[in-house]
């Protein structure tokens, strides 16, 4: 595929979903996607490989949540992978700070890659697993699209969180999650489903909020 083709599917998404993004942010969502589709072959970054899917499926996916971030100063992005959602997310929205996990090194070595090449601001990155990692602050927001279940989800992220923190947790189906639901600790609870509609994305997305009970 050329550059324009995706660049216009990434433009044509951007407006269907009303988002509106600089001129810049959008460069750099394509420099960034050529660099996941360049590293997917030789790292296995990811199985989706092909510029438009890449589009599609992982940085439209994840700008469709930028409706609901609100206005935290920090958002930590477990199991970030190639840098999903956080990336795109912290292209979007250069006002926010973003701090990327992955217990993989070579995740984490091309997410390092990606900030220096982009010249990103605003993210960090760290290798780690999330159940080790202690903070001293609560993060406003924990958001991740990586974990198969709810409940991994929270148990993963429980000792990084408090009452103050909202979680986000990006998903498929909402019956799904509704089912999940039950398996979640007593501690967690489902505040809201939002469906969410992904351009050119048959599959069905939802994001879920949770909040985790003062101990």
């Amino acid at each position: 595929m050329s550059n324009k083709s995706y660049a216009q599917l990434l433009s044509s998404g951007l407006q269907q979903m009303g988002l509106e993004l600089s001129l810049q942010s959008q460069q750099q969502l394509i420099q960034y996607v050529e660099l996941l589709a360049k590293w997917s072959k030789a790292y296995n970054l990811t199985a989706v490989r092909d510029p438009d899917e890449i589009v599609v499926q992982h940085i439209l996916d994840s700008l469709s949540v930028l409706p609901f971030l609100g206005k935290p100063k920090l958002i930590l992005d477990v199991g970030t992978g190639a840098g999903l959602p956080g990336v795109p997310l912290a292209i979007a929205r250069p006002d926010i700070s973003f701090k990327l996990l992955d217990s993989q090194q070579k995740k984490v070595i091309f997410v390092q890659h990606v900030i220096t090449s982009l010249k990103l601001t605003n993210i960090s990155t760290q290798q780690v697993r999330v159940e080790a990692m202690l903070l001293e602050v609560a993060p406003e927001v924990i958001i991740s699209r990586a974990f198969s279940s709810l409940e991994t989800y929270v148990n993963s992220i429980s000792n990084l969180c408090d009452s103050s923190t909202t979680i986000l947790a990006m998903k498929g189906r909402k019956q799904q999650v509704l089912s999940e639901q039950l398996q979640l600790p007593e501690k967690f609870n489902i505040v809201r489903i939002e469906s969410i509609t992904v351009p050119e994305l048959k599959a069905e997305r939802c994001l879920v909020f949770l909040t985790k009970q003062e101990e």
